[in-house]
């Protein structure tokens, strides 16, 4: 009685809730607007693992690790060394080296070192390595980076990872907003069709907009740094799985208002929705909880703030919406119209019909999930990233230009002796380009004293030094996994060494995330299949849901093999959580009427048809999911997130048509079963 006692208070001060919720729309927009975001999904990996620690010397002792490249059209070597001590002055940089370290620059260049030569300055460019004191992500080494752009020279380009993240942040900000704005008008057109009111669907998105806001708000308040990918996904996943908690509501309240005062229909509605919408989210919650269990960081940072971002929209479509179609009801209840209904009779009968083929559909397609081999995953974090950005130009033309593919960095302390044998090693693998460390740059029987201060610092701090090695394969391929594997194998096990480095890191990658894949595809099933068979009661029935459900997730996947002949990591990393956490509801509805009608005494065809009613509400949240998450999906320049989003938005459709396929037959077919292996309360008993 208390708790309505607050709704009915909720309700007689509407407009007070009004001017609250829209304060806190306003402080939340602010707070968003100033969210800490990461560009670096490296940064996410393990910090035991010894890439990350190599990784972390580097950054620590000798300030490198965060670099970039300035590619320069060479006339001049006075010319270059002078631009060169432009950009060394720009607060954030902690040098810039070029040949005029290691090479006497006013001496006529017949004399110069041919080896060092052909390293630097190469068909008629040269190019400056610039490293930053502080990690790409801080606003000194962005600032810094703004500074070298504007200094660069006609014809000059700047990149790196330093370069490359800049015009990452610029394009995810950009897209962000936009493809959110165009998702969400036609989720509001979408809903247009399907409510009799036009205010319903513009009350329903400030309601979840709003909630989306303060779960970003939050992130900020607590200092919290999310990844890009993050940034980009969780308004349309927030919004795609739990706008349809707010139209369950709706429709209560709808109803409800036929007989009662706007306040009683406002209390009853929030008391007999909300065990079903909790009930709901509990499983969503569990699969983006799932995601949380990676050993690779970006799941604890996305699984987190989508799961709190499914709480919040719960919260808020029980406490401020109510208020909202309240203050409203004059606006949306007399201003009803048309709304488009599926009837769906022909389809019923025909699944009816077909129940043995779909049984014997359903039996090979668990088979497929038992036994069929894992769609080979891709790993190229740059994949797709639009290559007319100056940054991906100018990396184009120095991996062209100077086989600067990709660079390994070896890091240790070790003996003169042993870094010489160390060098003799790397010179036999063919896939380097070259080797830079001091002890291929200085005599080894040259005593220390002679060789001038400035290069001894360069590859020295407190006895540990380094060597950095240019390559001439992309990372994330076949080739560059077994390179690691062998300087592992015939360094790193050898001596006092580790190496790190972009194909290092991302080999490290490949084996975290395989494993993470496993762990959470196991978490996410168990938790949900425990969830649905505590609340239905039943053993048979989370063993089918959950199976249906994955059998759409594997089809899902499958669309994206066979269109790219690989399933990209991240994706797979998170589709299944995402797709099995959200799509499962659907099957859940069914399921449930099916449950009602039974109690009620129907045999189990009456049940069947009775539960088919349910589609047009699991089409309304399948339309919502595929809606917000198309935009992203076709125009995005990003492929990670282009790529998740699409399988977020084609999932919910695959899973729509499986349920409604599948779940009914199934749920006949196995009715005996059903009967003597789940609770159903009788009415009147």
């Amino acid at each position: 009685m208390c708790m309505k006692k607050i709704y009915l208070w909720a309700f007689r001060h509407s407009k007070l809730v009004l001017i609250f919720s829209l304060a806190l729309f306003v402080f939340s927009l602010y707070l968003t607007l100033n969210l800490k975001v990461n560009y670096d999904l490296y940064s996410l990996l393990p910090k035991d693992l010894s890439s990350v620690k190599a990784l972390n010397t580097l950054r620590e002792k000798f300030k490198l690790g965060e670099e970039g490249y300035i590619l320069l059209p060479f006339k001049d070597p006075k010319e270059a060394d002078e631009f060169k001590n432009k950009i060394a002055k720009i607060n954030g940089v902690s040098k810039v080296s070029w040949i005029s370290d290691y090479q006497d620059i006013f001496v006529p260049e017949y004399f110069w070192n041919e080896d060092l030569k052909s390293r630097f300055i190469r068909d008629g460019y040269t190019f400056l390595k610039v490293d930053f004191i502080e990690s790409s992500q801080s606003p000194l080494t962005k600032k810094a980076s703004q500074e070298i752009r504007k200094l660069l020279l006609k014809g000059a380009y700047f990149t790196g990872n330093v370069a490359i993240a800049e015009d990452l942040s610029d394009l995810t900000q950009r897209e962000t907003a936009k493809y959110l704005l165009i998702g969400s008008i036609f989720v509001i057109i979408f809903l247009f069709f399907l409510l009799p009111s036009m205010y319903v669907p513009l009350l329903i998105y400030y309601n979840i907009f709003l909630a989306i806001l303060v779960n970003t708000a939050i992130s900020t308040l607590i200092g919290q740094e999310i990844s890009f990918l993050t940034r980009m996904l969780v308004s349309i996943l927030q919004m795609g799985v739990t706008m349809d908690y707010a139209i369950f509501l709706y429709h209560r309240y709808e109803e409800e208002a036929k007989n009662n005062s706007r306040e009683e229909a406002g209390w009853i509605a929030v008391k007999t929705t909300a065990t079903s919408i909790i009930a709901s989210a509990g499983t969503t919650i569990a699969g983006f909880l799932a995601m949380t269990q990676m050993k690779f960081g970006l799941g604890k940072d996305m699984g987190f703030i989508l799961a709190r971002g499914v709480l919040l929209s719960l919260i808020f479509s029980l406490t401020i919406l109510p208020v909202l179609f309240y203050h409203f009801y004059n606006k949306w209840a007399n201003a009803k119209r048309w709304v488009l209904r599926l009837s769906g009779e022909r389809l019923f009968k025909f699944i009816l019909k077909a129940r043995p083929i779909i049984f014997v559909i359903f039996l090979i397609g668990v088979a497929t999930i038992l036994l069929a081999p894992k769609f080979p995953m891709d790993y190229k974090l740059l994949r797709g990233f639009p290559e007319n950005v100056p940054s991906m130009i100018g990396q184009k033309k120095l991996e062209e230009i100077f086989e600067k593919r990709s660079t390994i960095f070896v890091v240790g302390e070790e003996s003169p002796k042993n870094w010489q044998e160390i060098l003799k090693i790397l010179k036999k693998e063919e896939h380097i380009t070259g080797v830079m460390g001091y002890y291929n740059m200085v005599d080894p029987l040259l005593p220390q004293y002679m060789v001038p201060e400035s290069v001894v610092k360069n590859f020295f701090k407190d006895s540990t030094s380094y060597v950095t090695l240019d390559t001439n394969f992309e990372y994330g391929t076949l080739e560059s996994y077994k390179f690691v594997e062998r300087l592992r194998e015939n360094v790193e096990k050898k001596y006092n060494v580790k190496i790190t480095g972009v194909p290092v890191l991302n080999y490290d990658l490949k084996n975290v995330t395989t494993k993470d894949l496993d762990r959470v595809n196991f978490i996410s099933i168990i938790a949900i299949f425990f969830i649905i068979a505590l609340s239905f009661l039943s053993i048979p029935i989370p063993f089918l849901l959950v199976l249906v459900i994955e059998m759409a997730i594997t089809i899902n996947l499958l669309i994206d093999y066979l269109t790219y002949g690989f399933v990209f990591f991240s994706s797979n990393l998170f589709i299944g959580a995402i797709q099995l956490g959200a799509t499962i509801d659907y099957a859940v509805l069914l399921t449930s009427r099916y449950l009602e009608a039974k109690s009620k005494g129907l045999d189990r065809v009456s049940s069947a048809h009775f539960a088919f009613e349910g589609v047009n509400s699991i089409l309304t949240s399948a339309g919502t999911m595929f809606f917000i998450a198309l935009p992203l999906g076709i125009f995005s320049e990003i492929f990670m997130a282009q790529n998740l989003a699409m399988l977020v938005s084609r999932g919910a459709i695959v899973s729509v048509l499986f349920v409604t396929l599948f779940i009914i037959p199934l749920l006949v077919t196995f009715d005996p079963i059903i009967e003597k292996l789940t609770f159903i309360k009788r009415e009147g008993k």
